[in-house]
């Protein structure tokens, strides 16, 4: 067991460490495509000014986002105690010859330059600021240059430094570039005093490593938080069974429709819509799309047909079209990739019509011939769902669903086998079998191999259901090790109306996830991008209590252990008196205990949040469904229509997530997708005006447009379960007594709205389940057991709502039982533990109950 765990973090370390250019950690910016008080911006010196001797030296490194659509802003302002300020701006005007402009006070400075794109995009480009106060001299070193400027006039030697946004009285802007930044460092006379890496996953400060002092952050974008939860780039809606190509050169997916191609570069959510000009693409049963990387062309295949019709960017249009309508399929999901080498595109396995297939077919592009390939060696499994990543001689195929004899009826299920196809000398070779961890998995359609360190990814899923989700793993091209990277992605899954797939845009080093999703009955197909910057992290939820004090969290997973929550209420009942009202209990003074970094201290109660109560009025959304109550405390749920039930929770959720509310363009996607801009508006006032209706059996209380966006008015008239539960938990590093009762209270009534099912849902829920976790691990990680055991049970309780297999939770749950003295019982919730993860992960927990407890 210690071999294998040795190897097995010998491979982890690897794959965090391998792309050693990448970007590792950092802040990323919100620039203009987002409102700006929902830019980013960064401070330094914000209570109060950081002084110097007589040199200063401040330096940094500095990247762009690529394909952002506006690139003007303030990259810093240092801002001196008397009031002159020094800019480094990004101009975007295409009549500039130098873009990036060095401003004092309201002059252009003669220094000014270009980085070039390559380097400016995707490197980082360190700078540097040099001041010398006594000779009134500036200068500006990047990209191994320097650029002096003599000052006209005196400086004190005190500043603050601000990157991006900034709220600063008479230096304020919000014009922020789309970049990165790391690494800001600040010296006095040649010697370091501040350095601020960024590199936290959460939280609005990043303190230095020197002196602590924190730089304020506004709307932070953390790289690391990039590299381990994916992002939704862009979600659309396009005419048919569409499908998807990528270009890697350019980094650019291909949608194609029966009516238009649609473009999206890699990093940005613009779309651009190509309509056809030569009339329809009539998309058949089974057709997938892929990029000629020769040719420079977008392919789409039949391969019951045998066609592959060609797209011209230039005239728009298809070179062949498809008889339609086709009977069906014998080749959905079947896997594809271009071999350079022969000019051909290589296809494997397929289902339809209650076969699997293993054949290899090959069509040459240049002479449009097809071909079938026979090779020799080990066997293909035949199936669909699995996962294909190309090399320089050949493929590699993983997993698949599907039978040995290739007929459905026939004992089907997964493969776990995973493959090399040699192309070259028309060879299979078995490498080896997927561990248990994988042995129910099936994969998206392509894998991306590393060649050069041993690995590859893919994203697997389950095919048992249909709310599924997407998983990426890395895997070890030689030998059976694996690790799963990344948060997962909902997936709809319906095998022959779904698809999958996994790319990765080699300059910008990002992986892309692609889902699509059919609709037969609207002849809609819903297109959804994902990014995740590599190299990647195992998502692993975190809350920082400092800049160097990370608490780690684990994997969410719904569901609860029902004999450990009734055992544990009752020793809770039985102890209460002893446990929370002697070790928690309100002093003669009116002082209650606070949980705050790393201790317990006092306070007076008067300074806590009082825990808010409504007998009357209000909407709950914690306890599996929505529940509303009006004025008189009764509930009128079931007056709530199912459209009016979900309208009035996107209004919530957007108002209190987002504190701005829905736009109409949004409502009409989600609700109003297939009908006309006029019909949309018109069912749109109708619905809203019923819904406010029935509100007004709340109170004071309705749907409004404000600033362009739709929202509920005035919040605090009402009881939301779900506006208190955020109010508690953003941004908390303190909590009093009364607030932990009030969110356990809240967290007790269920799970957040687990009956309810929207596909717009999802994100919500796993957002509330990761601040649920990271909130309640934080609190058990720092009172004392010896003093308040009873209520960490009931806090472990809560969390096991939400995750059934958090070992912090078990581990905390037994000690404190053993605390109070009931070491049976213990032993019992950590046996219940080590059965319930056995059941999930396929194999036995690693520590037995010493190892866990001490």
């Amino acid at each position: 067991m210690k071999g294998k765990s040795k190897h097995f973090l010998l491979f982890l370390l690897f794959i965090l460490i391998y792309q050693i250019g990448s970007a590792q950690y950092g802040l990323e910016f919100s620039s203009h495509n987002m409102e700006a008080d929902k830019r980013t911006g960064l401070l330094i010196g914000s209570k109060e000014y950081i002084s110097f001797q007589h040199k200063v030296s401040v330096s940094f490194d500095l990247s762009f986002l690529p394909f952002q659509q506006d690139y003007f802003g303030y990259i810093f302002r240092l801002m001196t105690e008397d009031g002159l300020n020094i800019d480094l701006i990004y101009d975007r005007r295409l009549d500039q010859g130098n873009h990036f402009k060095l401003v004092v006070g309201e002059d252009f400075t003669p220094i000014s330059f270009n980085i070039a794109p390559p380097d400016l995009y995707y490197k980082w480009t360190s700078m540097r600021l040099d001041l010398d106060v006594d000779k009134k001299e500036l200068n500006f070193q990047v990209g191994g240059k320097s650029y002096p400027y003599k000052l006209k006039r005196n400086i004190k030697t005190q500043f603050k430094l601000a990157f991006g946004a900034n709220s600063l009285k008479s230096f304020k802007t919000m014009d922020v570039p789309p970049m990165r930044i790391k690494d800001i460092r600040i010296a006095d006379n040649s010697k370091p005093k501040f350095y601020w890496p960024l590199d936290e996953y959460f939280g609005i400060k990043n303190l230095d490593i020197y002196a602590k002092n924190p730089a304020e952050i506004l709307n932070p974008i953390w790289i690391k938080q990039l590299r381990s939860e994916w992002k939704m780039q862009s979600s659309f809606k396009l005419e048919g069974q569409a499908s998807v190509a990528f270009d890697a050169d350019e980094e650019t997916l291909f949608f194609v429709g029966t009516n238009r191609l649609i473009v999206n570069k890699v990093g940005s959510d613009y779309l651009r819509s190509q309509e056809y000009t030569n009339g329809k693409l009539q998309l058949v049963n089974g057709s997938q799309s892929l990029f000629d990387p020769i040719r420079k062309k977008v392919l789409n295949i039949s391969v019951d047909q045998k066609i592959v019709a060609s797209y011209d960017s230039i005239s728009r249009s298809w070179d062949r079209q498809f008889d339609y309508p086709a009977v069906g399929t014998n080749y959905w999901w079947f896997n594809k990739c271009y071999n350079i080498s022969d000019s051909s595109i290589y296809m494997i396995g397929g289902y339809g019509h209650f076969k699997y297939k293993s054949s290899v077919l090959r069509y040459h592009v240049p002479s449009q011939q097809w071909d079938s390939v026979a090779l020799s060696g080990d066997e293909i499994f035949p199936h669909y769902l699995a996962g294909m990543g190309q090399d320089k001689d050949g493929v590699y195929l993983a997993g698949g669903y599907g039978s040995s004899t290739g007929n459905q009826m026939l004992n089907p299920r997964v493969s776990n086998e995973f493959l090399k196809l040699d192309l070259q000398h028309k060879k299979i070779i078995k490498r080896y079998e997927f561990p248990n961890s994988l042995a129910e998995m099936v994969w998206a359609n392509s894998l991306v191999v590393d060649e050069h360190n041993g690995l590859f990814y893919g994203l697997v899923f389950s095919n048992s259901r249909f709310k599924s989700k997407l998983q990426l793993v890395a895997s070890n091209l030689n030998k059976t090790q694996s690790q799963f990277l990344g948060n997962s992605i909902a997936f709809p899954f319906h095998d022959i109306r779904s698809f999958a797939d996994l790319y990765f845009a080699p300059n910008s080093k990002t992986f892309v996830a692609v889902t699509l999703l059919y609709d037969d009955k609207t002849d809609l197909t819903n297109a959804t991008v994902y990014t995740l910057m590599a190299p990647p992290l195992p998502f692993q939820p975190q809350i920082s209590l400092t800049s160097k004090s990370v608490v780690l969290n684990y994997i969410l997973a719904f569901g609860a252990t029902i004999v450990l929550l009734l055992l544990s209420w009752f020793l809770y009942r039985k102890k209460i008196s002893k446990g929370v009202k002697s070790n928690m209990s309100v002093s003669p003074e009116k002082e209650e205990k606070v949980v705050v970094t790393g201790e317990i201290i006092s306070i007076p109660a008067t300074l806590s949040e009082p825990h808010e109560t409504m007998d009357t009025a209000g909407i709950y959304l914690f306890g599996g469904d929505l529940q509303v109550l009006d004025q008189n405390g009764k509930e009128i749920t079931k007056k709530f229509s199912p459209l009016l039930k979900e309208l009035l929770l996107i209004f919530i959720l957007y108002t209190v997530r987002w504190e701005r509310g829905i736009s109409s363009e949004k409502l009409t996607e989600l609700f109003w997708s297939d009908k006309t801009q006029s019909s949309a508006r018109n069912n749109r006032s109708v619905n809203i005006a019923k819904l406010n209706s029935l509100l007004e059996l709340l109170g004071d209380f309705k749907v409004s447009k404000k600033s362009g966006y739709w929202c509920l008015e005035p919040l605090d008239s009402i009881y939301i379960d779900y506006l208190r539960f955020n109010h508690l938990v953003s941004n908390k590093k303190v909590f009093s007594e009364t607030e932990i009762r009030e969110l356990l209270d809240i967290i007790d009534k269920g799970g957040f709205l687990f009956e309810v099912d929207y596909e717009w849902l999802d994100h919500f829920k796993s957002e509330i389940s990761i601040q649920v976790l990271t909130t309640l691990g934080n609190i058990i990680e720092h009172i004392q057991i010896s003093d308040n055991a009873s209520l960490i049970i009931e806090i472990c309780n809560k969390i096991f709502y939400f995750d059934e297999v958090n070992e912090e939770a078990m581990i905390f749950k037994c000690r404190s039982l053993l605390q109070l003295g009931y070491y049976s019982v213990a032993l019992q919730c950590y046996e219940n533990f080590c059965q319930v993860y056995a059941r999930m992960y396929g194999e036995p927990y690693p520590k037995s109950f010493k190892e866990s407890i001490k």
